[in-house]
This record gives C-alpha cells, structure tokens and sequence, in this order.
C-alpha cells in the first residue's frame, strides 16, 4: 500500500460527460485559499476564513479540493476525530458544477483516504433541508443515526449519517 502523502492528483472525466473538463483532485494547498473561501461563500458555508488555514494547517491529508480548468469547483474537508473515527466537516461545490459528480468524486477520495488511515467509520451532518446532499450522502453508503432540532446557527436542523469503511 502507497503511502498517503504519495496519492497523485487523480483524474476522470465528470459524470454527465459534458465538455466542462476533467475533475482533477488533490490536496489543498496555500496558493488555494482565496478560491477556497470564494467557494465557501458561494456555498452558504459563511465559515470564517480562518477554518481553511486551520484545516490546512491540522489536517492537510483530508482536505481536499477539485479543479476543473484551472478552477476550484468543489473542497472536502474532513478529520479524524479519533483514531477509528472520520468526520466530515464540510462539502462544497460551486452552483454551476453541482450535479456533474464533483461531490461524488470528492467524498469518494477522501473515503478512500480515511480507509487507508485505518478509519473504520465515517460521520456527517447534512442540514435538514439539503435533500441534494442527503440522497448523495445515502446513495454513497451513509444511514441516517438520528436528526437535531435546530442544529445550525440559523435554526435548521440536521440529519446525522454514518458510514462503515
């Protein structure tokens, strides 16, 4: 087995096969946070652009973005919370590229990353309203554990989901 920090940036076409590009995926880097916390903003994430540097800085193995011509499309970031334990803390996908398997092909790498970690489980929190996210959370092997009221600074609940690797 490969070690993690030997991965390359990793290629396929997208999903539709439309003549948008290639989804190229790889580890974020510094030269990325301008696009990055552009994209979160785009995303509803209002994250304070501290998290990227943070994220970067204390889990650059699983934080991940996707590029297609030259662009950030889409970021996974995600931890281990403990040492049989992934969490994913954050997907994001710009509008114009959502449905194309941008988000797919993220969660997919940094499931395979978490696996290679010797991660057994993988959790996550969808926000109520977000059925996009759910049904590719579902579709990809997750269940639903349990739902909070008012989860989110807004108000919005959540759906917890959890995966076996």
């Amino acid at each position: 087995m490969r070690p993690i920090a030997d991965l390359p940036e990793m290629n396929v076409m997208n999903a539709g096969g439309s003549p948008k590009g290639e989804i190229k995926v790889r580890r974020f880097e510094p030269r990325d946070f301008s696009e990055a916390a552009e994209l979160d903003v785009e995303a509803g994430g209002g994250h304070d652009p501290y998290l990227l540097t943070f994220f970067f800085e204390n889990y650059p193995t699983t934080f991940l973005v996707a590029k297609v011509d030259g662009r950030i499309v889409g970021m996974v970031m995600g931890f281990r919370q403990s040492p049989l334990e992934g969490r994913i803390f954050w997907l994001a996908v710009r509008s114009g590229h959502r449905g194309q398997g941008v988000g797919r092909r993220l969660m997919t790498d940094l499931l395979e990353i978490f696996r290679r970690l010797g991660v057994i489980f993988v959790i996550l929190e969808a926000r109520a309203g977000n059925r996009r996210a759910q049904r590719l959370y579902l579709d990809l092997g997750f269940e639903i554990v349990t739902t909070c009221q008012s989860y989110y600074p807004d108000g919005e609940g959540a759906v917890i989901m959890r995966r076996s690797l």
